[in-house]
């Protein structure tokens, strides 16, 4: 193969069905896979080919329903191939566009690619793609399939014509094109892609090309599920012009009259005053900086050749780059699309990103500064090509030091207008803060020379206030106490006696039960004994009081004494306690709603009688006094175990017996018992008693036929239960 003024000879292998590139399967697979570093730059490669091709429309459809094997469509209407354009052109590796001999002068200067390499964007992006292409006039449409994934590194890879007709899922957009060329590439990997940077695509391409400049039309739709529709887009051009606070601008267009007049730093709007301040922008023009001009450059061959050069463009420098306080809401900054760039363009086509990447700089307003930079001189045809073969920077080069040197004395006067309005309105907020202060110092003076003197007068009315108040406090509080510890005796007193009245009204005067009486007494004088400790404390400060308290204390020990040792002693036969037929719950509850709600209060014991009247009567012989002893010694024991509730229950479920359940919440049963049923043994006692109270409450459940259980709880305390045998009616 020999090449002779851009033109080469047909490979001598070519067929009709079979077109040979002229590099090794090696050799493309390291080209194609190392010229990019991402997908969006290869796909704008592939748009880029269109351009050239003279395409007034060129549509990108993406298809990442399954990413790991994604489709992607690239159609243009430009002037497409046939088999001698592909044989002679497209699989010519590294031929230069701009020397085709049927391009005009003036449509040289717009070709883009020069390396011939812009088509191993596709081999970047997949192993397998289709070429369907067509030219105005023929009626056939070529369609070819190249599969790399068949071929040895040694091998020539090829193009195989496709014979049956190859459906694209935007088959309508290819079949109203006359002209033009689609390629369809398989199993895109795109999961080191994400689904927004691929949404992104219009921004990206955007920013690839000078789209404004163009006389193309870019579409772009992209699919992330089975279920979405296929909508294009037209990519377009969107900055945020009027967040700039200052702008350098020499375009035709006149970029600057996009700015804002004036701005306002919203990011202050903790400092209203200087938030709501209008700032003057600031606008530099041509007759501000040298932008053009001559100069001699050497040539391939060494040479030197006198070249105009010029930069055309326009750089701003943002008020913010924070995207809530930007002043345009249209500015937009996140993971996926960085805008905050200083952009170089050759040909309308992006060749550096970002122009401090290429010269880095220290200042750190470079964060802030945006633009779209021109300058054709870096790619002219008569100079040497010093873009990298990635095509996304350029080699050290006499022309990019020229680039440096024009664009550096632009981006300092921004940097610097940028860094003096910081300090001035740093300025004006240590300022402002330095007011505040001192309003807020000499308003806390006054405030706390006010406090000083009211405290003053308030304290002194308030100490003579409270001299007058404690002294009538405390005569009132002597006499209050007094009252109430009277008050607290003489109600003690009075439950007293409505119990004994009352206990006397229910056993009769008939009733003889002498041994049940004495254990009554002694019960009722260990409440005479409390009533007395009671009282005490209330004639405590009385000599004559006391030494009355002091009788009436020996008297009742006398009392309790003799009580105690008659009760142990057994002395008295229990043989005359008269019995009454008594409707068995109406007693017990009108026992306990009348006399032990008086007899005890909470600080006692908590005693709630849930025994409810239903039709059934339960009428039953008992002995009054000794079945009041009984219920009396039950409370008292249940006092003594330290229980805060004691729960009266009626159950009616046996058909022998009607049950009342004693249910408390106190300690339970001593630890020392072994046996329960010792507990009704003569003498037994847990709580220093005299042993008396349950021995006797068993007793008289077995006279009447009765049965009487203790059972511990499964929480706490116990229920003494009393079982009555149901009389016939």
């Amino acid at each position: 193969m020999v090449e002779h003024n851009n033109k080469k000879e047909v490979n001598s292998k070519n067929t009709d069905n079979a077109i040979y590139f002229d590099f090794s399967y090696a050799a493309l697979k390291l080209l194609g896979k190392n010229l990019y570093s991402n997908a969006a730059n290869a796909i704008s490669e592939l748009v880029a080919n269109g351009l050239d091709a003279k395409a007034k429309n060129v549509y990108v459809y993406i298809d990442m329903s399954d990413k790991e094997h994604s489709i992607i469509e690239i159609i243009d209407d430009g002037i497409g191939m046939n088999y001698n354009d592909l044989a002679s052109k497209y699989v010519w590796i590294g031929r230069n566009k701009r020397n085709d001999e049927e391009l005009l002068e003036d449509e040289k200067k717009n070709v883009m690619g020069r390396k011939g390499i812009g088509k191993l964007a596709a081999l970047y992006l997949s192993n397998n793609y289709y070429i369907l292409t067509k030219k105005k006039g023929d009626s056939i449409i070529n369609q070819w399939e190249i599969n790399l994934s068949k071929y040895q590194d040694s091998d020539f890879p090829k193009l195989d014509r496709i014979s049956q007709k190859i459906t694209l899922v935007n088959e309508k957009l290819w079949e109203k094109n006359q002209q033009g060329t689609a390629i369809v590439l398989n199993n895109v990997d795109l999961r080191r892609n994400g689904t927004k940077r691929i949404e992104a695509l219009k921004r990206v391409f955007a920013d690839y090309y000078l789209v404004d400049e163009l006389t193309s039309k870019i579409y772009v739709a992209v699919k992330t599920d089975n279920k979405s529709e296929i909508k294009f887009e037209q990519v377009e051009k969107n900055v945020a012009f009027k967040n700039f606070y200052a702008i350098y601008d020499n375009t035709e267009d006149s970029k600057y009259k996009c700015i804002r007049e004036y701005i306002q730093f919203t990011w202050l709007s903790k400092y209203e005053h200087i938030a709501n301040k209008k700032r003057d922008t600031i606008v530099y023009g041509k007759n501000d900086f040298s932008y053009k001009g001559k100069k001699f450059f050497k040539t391939e061959n060494g040479e030197l050749l006198e070249k105009e050069y010029e930069l055309r463009g326009w750089i701003g420098v943002h008020s913010t780059i924070e995207v809530k306080s930007a002043v345009d809401k249209s500015f937009i900054r996140n993971d996926i699309y960085q805008p905050n760039k200083l952009r170089i363009y050759v040909r309308n086509k992006l060749a550096v990103a970002d122009f401090f990447e290429m010269h880095p700089s220290t200042q750190v307003g470079a964060n802030y500064i945006e633009g779209d930079i021109t300058f054709n001189i870096l790619d002219d045809d008569d100079l040497p090509d010093i873009a990298t073969s990635s095509r996304q920077d350029f080699l050290d080069d006499e022309r990019v030091e020229l680039l440096i040197s024009l664009i550096d004395p632009i981006v300092n006067a921004l940097f610097k207008v940028r860094n003096d309005i910081g300090q001035k309105i740093r300025k004006e907020n240590e300022d402002y803060e330095d007011g505040l202060k001192k309003q807020e110092e000499e308003k806390r003076k006054q405030e706390e020379e006010a406090r000083r003197k009211a405290e003053e007068q308030a304290k002194e009315a308030e100490q003579k206030k409270a001299e007058a108040e404690a002294k009538q406090k405390e005569a009132e509080q002597s006499k209050k106490e007094a009252e109430e510890k009277q008050k607290r005796a003489e109600e003690r007193a009075e439950k007293e006696r409505q119990r004994t009245r009352y206990i006397l009204n229910v056993s009769g005067v008939e009733d003889k039960n002498i041994m049940n009486s004495i254990h009554s007494i002694y019960n009722m004088s260990n409440r005479v004994k409390e009533n007395l400790d009671d009282l005490s404390e209330v004639v405590q400060h009385s000599d004559k009081g006391m030494k009355k308290l002091e009788k009436a204390v020996v008297s009742n020990q006398r009392i309790l004494s003799v009580s105690k040792i008659i009760s142990k002693a057994g002395m008295i036969v229990d043989n005359n306690d008269a019995s009454k037929q008594v409707e068995l719950n109406l007693f017990i509850s009108e026992y306990v709603n009348n006399v032990l709600s008086c007899i005890y209060d909470k600080s006692d014991i908590s005693i709630q009688c849930d025994i409810e009247m239903d039709d059934s009567k339960h009428m039953i012989k008992i002995k009054p006094l000794s079945f009041i002893m009984m219920i009396d010694n039950i409370v008292g024991n249940a006092i003594k175990a330290n229980a805060t509730k004691l729960r009266i229950v009626a159950d009616d479920t046996l058909k022998e017996y009607h049950i009342i359940k004693f249910i408390d919440n106190g300690d339970g049963i001593n630890k020392s018992i072994q046996d329960i049923e010792s507990l009704f043994e003569f003498g037994v006692t847990t709580t220093n008693g005299s042993g008396l109270g349950l021995f006797y409450a068993k007793k008289y459940m077995n006279d009447i036929k009765g049965k009487i259980e203790i059972v511990p709880n499964e929480d706490n305390g116990i229920s003494v239960i009393l079982k009555f045998r149901k009389q016939k009616n």
